[in-house]
């Protein structure tokens, strides 16, 4: 995957054990089979990358919200056009995943296994997440359906189902009519003027999208930022006159400033990221990433979330600070307004956990979480919840030692 925001898309045969007493065992074994290879067709076919799989279905990532509805479409189109194989539902979930090796985990994962046990045979049950990140792309495929509560969690979360039955809606223009939600703005800052152009090209094809400036270097970019108040810049990291990451420092740093930056790069230079993490960046985006990956940061970017989970930051945090230990039992003067729970919730916050998990932890409701979090990130002027694991490990308040990193250390 080419990041750690990804659409996990999980899947389970339904009614395999009636297809043994149905047909005997070698039929409907192959049976069986044929539906797992076509349901890897599909994934193959849509870009996806298969994680796991458990003989009655299958887990894979993909870098895009909508190929994912795209792949769960033809799965279930593929299963209805074999009547006498194996049912199918789906589940699907958007979110911040964590590197494990060639595996990934985390909250978006489970959410999505959740979805699909909800889920009744020939459904596809997304949350609203995936709904709204995926765009007008597949709109004409999702609409909402409540909200559903998963995993014995305290509050249910919205969903949509993926109306893949409906011959119409799968079979209508990609784009179909223009949203009524305002479109999110975009100014593209980069020093290479194809390259703009490409990305406007690209973005203003989108309806939900509107590219309402461009910047050849970081002195304009801060200007027509400035004028033109974007959702979202996408500012390379090297440009002449001011550099991406000075450029993007002045941006953040204005008291009335709502826009989210995503930085630009064609390379992986980690002081680059610590630094852009560092002033608020929501994240980065390689220039080559396919047109799925760039739309998908976007709305992403646009929506208030990072495109760098907190629990991969903390890696390369972890090499570029040095902050001093506070005496047993003390706290960082940067962080004294904060209560002793807030204290304890931004320690898991820089540990990678997710509010679900946190409140699990804490043994607390997830709302309580949510407000905790909303108190620390204000009380400390900070952006997102990346911003807040790098002051962790810069005021000492997480130690190198006491980091996940070294398994055998207690926290």
């Amino acid at each position: 995957m080419e990041g750690p925001f990804a659409t996990i898309l999980c899947t389970e045969l339904v009614g395999s054990l009636a297809l043994f007493e149905r047909h005997g065992d070698e039929v409907a074994e192959r049976l069986r089979r044929e539906a797992l290879s076509a349901q890897r067709r599909a994934i193959a076919d849509h870009g996806g990358r298969e994680l796991s799989s458990a003989g009655e279905g299958l887990t894979a990532a993909f870098p895009s919200a909508a190929t994912a509805v795209l792949c769960a479409v033809q799965m279930q189109r593929s299963a209805a056009a074999q009547p006498s194989g194996p049912g199918l539902r789906i589940g699907l979930h958007a979110g911040e995943v964590v590197a494990d090796g060639d595996d990934l985990s985390g909250l978006p994962v489970i959410v999505a296994g959740h979805l699909r046990d909800a889920a009744a045979d020939g459904d596809v049950l997304a949350s609203d997440v995936v709904r709204q990140v995926a765009g007008p792309r597949v709109a004409a495929l999702m609409r909402p359906a409540g909200a559903v509560r998963v995993g014995g969690g305290s509050e249910p979360i919205a969903v949509a189902e993926v109306r893949w039955r409906d011959q119409d809606a799968a079979e209508a223009p990609p784009h179909g009519s223009a949203p009524s939600a305002r479109p999110i703005t975009v100014v593209i800052a980069d020093d290479q003027r194809l390259l703009r152009t490409g990305f406007r090209v690209i973005l203003e094809a989108e309806p939900d999208v509107t590219v309402v400036g461009e910047a050849g270097d970081g002195r304009s970019a801060v200007d027509v930022v400035t004028r033109r108040r974007p959702n979202v810049v996408l500012m390379d990291i090297r440009m002449p006159e001011l550099d991406g990451l000075q450029a993007a420092e002045r941006i953040l740093a204005r008291a009335d400033s709502t826009t989210a930056v995503v930085m630009l790069t064609t390379f992986d230079a980690s002081d680059y990221v610590y630094e852009a993490l560092r002033i608020g960046a929501s994240g980065f985006l390689l220039k080559d990433a396919p047109t799925d990956r760039l739309l998908d940061a976007v709305r992403v970017a646009a929506a208030g979330e990072a495109l760098i989970a907190p629990s991969i930051t903390r890696r390369l945090i972890e090499q570029f600070t040095r902050g001093a230990r506070p005496e047993p039992g003390g706290v960082p003067p940067a962080l004294a307004e904060l209560t002793a729970r807030e204290l304890d919730v931004l320690r898991l916050i820089a540990r990678g956990l997710s509010n679900a998990e946190i409140a699990a932890e804490l043994i607390l409701g997830e709302s309580t979480i949510k407000t905790h979090v909303a108190r620390v990130l204000s009380k400390l002027s900070l952006r997102d919840r990346v911003q807040a694991v790098v002051l962790a490990y810069e005021t000492g308040l997480v130690a190198r030692e006491l980091s996940p990193l070294n398994p055998d250390s207690s926290a």
